[in-house]
């Protein structure tokens, strides 16, 4: 996989994770206002999984990033898991190669 593709897969999953941070918010509030319990527990798990590790953590004082700047490190974070998760499809498909190449 060349540099470019790897970033562009990169930058594809930061852009799905930064997506998905910014709908399970919402989300997790309107099934806890709905009182669906069961439902409102997974959101909340998903939240927590999502934020890893960056906000999850809280590696940074919250008052850093007042009112809307607090897009700043969830694109951080974001750009981690898409970092992540590349260089894992990469590394998982490098490994099938391998694994599947005939023996000469």
């Amino acid at each position: 996989m060349t540099t470019f593709r790897f970033m562009a897969a990169a930058l594809k999953w930061a852009a799905l994770h930064f997506l998905a941070c910014l709908l399970i918010v919402p989300a997790t509030l309107k099934a806890g206002e709905a009182g669906i319990g069961f439902v409102v527990g997974v959101l909340a798990f998903l939240t927590k999984v999502l934020y890893f590790p960056i906000m999850g953590l809280a590696l940074y004082p919250r008052h850093w990033f007042p009112g809307q700047w607090i897009y700043v490190p969830i694109a951080g974070n974001s750009l981690v898991w898409g970092l992540a998760l590349a260089a894992a499809i990469m590394a998982g498909r490098r490994w099938h190669q391998k694994r599947t190449a005939p023996d000469v």
